[in-house]
């Protein structure tokens, strides 16, 4: 007897996991269960998509002007007219565009308080143009805070709405829960009886509603274009939308730039009627004067003279006009207070860079007042906007310094002329004197008259001519499907959720499962080699392997007996031990047809039913189990008397297990059985001992010297995992001699990275004995 001694410690080394083989032994066959998960799965998507309210998609683009990105010179025609204006900042008119202030202007305008749905027998449908009746709510604010859903009905009889089972009548202001109202019927519109209801909803809750549905972006960085795009369930609601925002946009913007040239014309309107009125009593003077004075003409060098002096005070007053723009700018500037938002008139000042300055604080003033509207106090944008204005003021107030001085140098240098002129004019007669100096006067009202009339065209012009700053290229307009739900991607979701939840449970299982399931549990847990796999035999019958049968199971244990060489079961090695981790896992149905197939190549097999406890081969085989070997062991039967010939099988013997003693362990240590053995091997070429379970009691563990190899038979589905570690320290120990795992009853379908039968004839035997129907058993509860 040869004892096995303890092999070296295996290095572990951590295997790559092999995904396609996951996929392929746990998953692919379950592959009905994956078919069928598909189909229902698509099933739903369909009845979802079927009564799943669409979600469209409408978009429009708009032009902006952009100061950084100003598409067009300022020579134009009309840069020219339009001045008053100011380039825009891309950021902040979409920040203008998504302002609460537009939306709720649209809201008011499409009186989207209330909107009107149809009853449906799976889900409700909005209508909006199709509507019957159309919503005035006088009083918005009167609304709930909180969405309220009201019962739509119209009765016949006396020509009233019902909203909430109270009558209103039709087209007329109407006191309701929701504030005064206006109700009117649309013409040639048929309201069903108890087909409708209406959602009213407060402006605030509508507010954030739409801007939810609304995005506003830039289509690229270098471009001026803004895209608008708006998701609602009724396109035509949200086209309307979308153009009465766009609408609300280009108002206000004109707005701004008519509030400052309206501001312009009143200053000139007021000027003007000073200076008519002047104007008029000068020339009254003149008139009065010559009469009195009896003055025609005067000579040419008094003419000289009033030429130059009229030139001169010309120049004074315009300067005295430009220190007084000065001083008013001047005022704007360091005084201004919280509740003026106009640059004063800049009418008479020629300096391009005072201009330039003056122009770009009033375009930080105006930016200033459009994002109050849009965001808070404490803003980034407002911030730097803030910051942008006390920047510009000193440079202003520095340049309004300069100009007062050089106009006052020029003021004086023309008064001095003047009373140079004065001097020369004294020797003119009193008369024409006098006449110079109330012509003088005339001349110099005519002038600023002039002038204020030819400011006054302008300014109209340029308020006329006022345009927004931004231009629609393309108007709202919805897609012609919807972009939710998405159809293929529904699909999609639908077919990936199926297969996902199929493997989430195929997965669970496995985790929940304690018994050992794979081939593969098997070689990660112990180093003991499987030398066979036994598939699930189709039928009942005990006996798998007779001559002349051809069958899938039967191929196996002949693959198994071929294997009896290579683990030292050869020559005088004739005795195999074959034991199992507990009761259930076949070692005699293995021990039994291994038998069998030794017996097929003319050898003389005995079984020896040593499972003293719990018996199977005797009554598998229709064999008495008396006398066997207890009886022998005690000494009451003969060799002869317990070794049992099976019928049909002149090769192939049995000794029974005899009477269930009460202690078999002793039994087996009174030194009969080696004894036994050896007369045995004298006359069998092979002693098959079929033993107890070594998990459960020693008996194994006894027979195991005695024996020349050990099959140790675990069962798919039957084993417990737990008894994998055991395995592997007995066979590191040898406690049981040299072990051989047969791995048995694997259902069809789990073996691991085998194929058996196929082209060998042995899948139609299995169809003939009910190989599919097992098949299919073993899919659903495998």
């Amino acid at each position: 007897m040869m004892q096995q001694t303890n092999p070296h410690k295996r290095v572990q080394q951590q295997e790559p996991v092999d995904l396609l083989a996951i996929v392929r032994y746990r998953y692919l066959r379950y592959w009905p269960l994956f078919i069928l998960a598909v189909i229902v799965a698509l099933a739903c998507a369909y009845v979802y998509l079927r009564y799943a309210t669409p979600v469209y998609k409408i978009s429009a683009t708009l032009l902006v002007k952009d100061e950084a990105k100003d598409l067009g010179g300022e020579d134009n025609i009309l840069s020219t007219l339009d001045l008053f204006g100011s380039k825009k900042n891309i950021e902040n008119e979409i920040q203008i565009l998504t302002s609460r202030t537009l939306i709720r202007d649209v809201i008011k305008r499409r009186q989207l308080y209330g909107e009107i749905y149809r009853n449906g027998n799976i889900r409700d449908v909005a209508i909006y143009r199709e509507a019957p009746l159309s919503l005035e709510f006088l009083e918005p604010e009167l609304i709930g805070p909180h969405p309220e859903t009201v019962p739509l009905a119209y009765d016949s009889a006396t020509g009233k709405v019902l909203l909430d089972g109270r009558p209103y009548a039709l087209n007329d202001t109407v006191n309701t829960p929701w504030g005064n109202m206006v109700i009117k019927k649309k013409p040639g519109a048929a309201i069903e009886h108890d087909n409708y209801f209406v959602r009213i909803t407060n402006e605030r809750l509508l507010t954030q509603s739409l801007l939810k549905r609304l995005t506003v972006t830039p289509i690229s960085k270098l471009a001026t274009v803004i895209k608008l795009e708006y998701a609602d369930v009724v396109p035509a609601r949200g086209e309307d939308i979308l153009n009465d925002l766009i609408h609300f946009y280009n108002k206000a913007a004109i707005e701004d730039k008519n509030r400052l040239a309206a501001n312009t014309m009143a200053f000139v309107e007021e000027r003007l009627r000073i200076v008519t009125g002047e104007l008029s009593d000068v020339e009254k003077q003149v008139a009065q004067y010559k009469t009195s004075a009896g003055i025609v003409d005067i000579s040419e060098q008094s003419k000289m003279f009033l030429s130059s002096v009229q030139e001169n005070d010309t120049k004074i007053n315009e300067a005295n006009m430009q220190l007084s723009m000065l001083d008013a700018i001047e005022k704007y500037v360091s005084g201004k207070s919280a509740s003026t938002n106009m640059v004063p008139a800049t009418l008479g000042i020629s300096d391009p860079v005072l201009l330039q300055l003056v122009t770009k604080l009033y375009e930080t003033e105006m930016e200033k007042e459009r994002l109050k509207k849009t965001t808070g106090a404490n803003s980034p944008v407002l911030e730097s906007l803030n910051r942008q204005a006390e920047l510009l003021k000193p440079g202003i107030l520095e340049n309004i310094g300069s100009q007062r001085a050089n106009l006052e140098a020029a003021k004086s240098r023309l008064t001095t002329a003047n009373d140079r002129f004065a001097g020369i004019l004294k020797s003119v007669p009193a008369k024409e004197r006098t006449l110079l100096e109330v012509s003088r006067q005339q001349a110099i009202k005519n002038n600023i008259y002039t002038f204020l009339l030819q400011k006054r065209e302008e300014t109209a012009l340029a308020y006329s001519a006022a345009i927004s700053d931004s231009r629609i290229v393309d108007s709202a307009e919805s897609a012609s499907a919807p972009f939710s739900p998405r159809r293929m991607m529904v699909f999609g979701v639908a077919v990936l959720a199926g297969l996902v939840v199929v493997a989430g449970i195929i997965t669970l299982k496995d985790m929940l499962n304690r018994q050992v399931s794979s081939r593969a549990e098997i070689e990660k847990a112990t180093a003991a080699p499987v030398v066979a796999e036994i598939m699930l035999a189709p039928d009942k019958e005990p006996l798998v392997i007779t001559e002349g049968r051809r069958s899938l199971v039967a191929e196996q244990f002949r693959t198994l007996r071929t294997s009896l060489s290579y683990i030292g079961l050869n020559g005088d090695n004739k005795t195999l031990l074959v034991t199992s981790s507990i009761s259930g896992e076949g070692k005699s149905f293995v021990s039994l047809n291994l038998a069998s197939s030794l017996s097929l190549l003319r050898k003389k097999v005995v079984l020896l039913e040593f499972d003293l406890r719990k018996p199977m081969l005797s009554k598998m085989l229709g064999i008495n189990r008396e006398p066997g070997i207890t009886n022998y062991l005690v000494g009451k039967a003969s060799l002869s008397d317990v070794i049992h010939p099976i019928d049909d099988n002149e090769y192939l013997f049995l000794m029974p297990s005899g009477v269930i003693p009460p202690n078999p362990t002793e039994l087996i240590l009174n030194g009969r059985l080696g004894e036994m053995l050896d007369k045995l091997r004298s006359i069998f070429d092979y002693l098959i001992i079929d033993t107890a379970p070594v998990g459960l009691v020693t008996d194994a563990r006894l027979l195991a010297p005695m024996t020349d190899a050990c099959l140790y038979v675990m069962r798919h589905q039957v084993t417990p995992r737990q008894y994998l570690g055991m395995i592997d320290n007995l066979y590191r120990s040898g406690e049981v001699g040299k072990i051989n795992l047969v791995y048995n009853g694997v259902k069809p379908g789990s073996m691991d990275g085998y194929s058996y039968g196929h082209g060998y004839g042995y899948v139609e035997e299995m169809e003939k004995t009910g190989g599919s129907k097992q098949f299919l058993k073993n899919i659903f509860n495998p």
